[in-house]
């Protein structure tokens, strides 16, 4: 283990872009879901609704949040709606699922999904057996990363010294709070290169696997 990371003892992973490649299938089929639900809740055309759903996302962290808020909508309806996808299209990915193995310490889930679509997407990728525990959206009351409240509930439910703790995301916005409360960054930025440097990302990768397999050695 690289000796940077070897005070860690809780790893803490986004699931969306961060331990698969959501962009590929996963948001696509999110993204008509979700301009189909706002655009039949609010009453107005396809390509308004995909304008007001950006909107609410930039605005309060989550679709879901802003209409809640702007327009008293039941999460679990939302939830239920756009996450009735068929995930069997998601490959598993054998350098996440050894090298999470080897990672020493706890392994938690801090995702802004339901707890079912986590349980749901880590089994699918072979995975769910290797976390101890799912921090998702209902689990805050809904209220998003990057919320900071929603942090200090995540860190209190599971238990984790934020000091001894590593979180990995795909939005480097989510690392603020966690940087803020103490806890070691990685941020996931994908196929572009990072053109700003942000004081709460200490460290980065393209993508999980390259992460893993940099700092984690497997055991033969």
């Amino acid at each position: 283990m690289d000796t940077r990371f070897s005070h860690i003892d809780t790893w803490v992973f986004d699931l969306d872009n961060t331990l698969y490649d959501a962009e590929a299938y996963i948001f696509v089929e999110m993204g008509k879901k979700m301009n189909g639900f706002v655009a039949e809740r609010l009453n107005i055309p396809l390509d308004e609704a995909d304008g007001v759903r950006h909107g609410y996302f930039r605005k309060y962290g989550t679709t879901l949040r802003g209409l809640m808020t702007e327009h008293g909508v039941h999460p679990d309806d939302f939830l239920d709606a756009i996450h009735d996808i068929d995930i069997t299209r998601v490959p598993p990915c054998k350098i996440t699922r050894d090298h999470l193995a080897a990672l020493p310490g706890r392994r938690v889930v801090f995702t802004n999904a339901p707890n079912g679509f986590a349980r749901e997407m880590t089994a699918q990728l072979g995975i769910d057996h290797l976390f101890d525990g799912i921090f998702g959206i209902e689990d805050a009351d809904y209220w998003p990363k990057p919320h900071a409240d929603t942090y200090h509930v995540f860190l209190k439910k599971h238990g984790i010294d934020p000091a001894r703790a590593c979180m990995f995301e795909d939005m480097a916005v989510n690392l603020k709070p966690a940087r803020d409360l103490g806890m070691t960054t990685v941020w996931l930025h994908g196929t572009e290169k990072p053109e700003t440097v942000h004081d709460h990302v200490q460290h980065s990768a393209p993508r999980l696997p390259d992460w893993l397999q940099t700092h984690v050695k497997l055991v033969k």
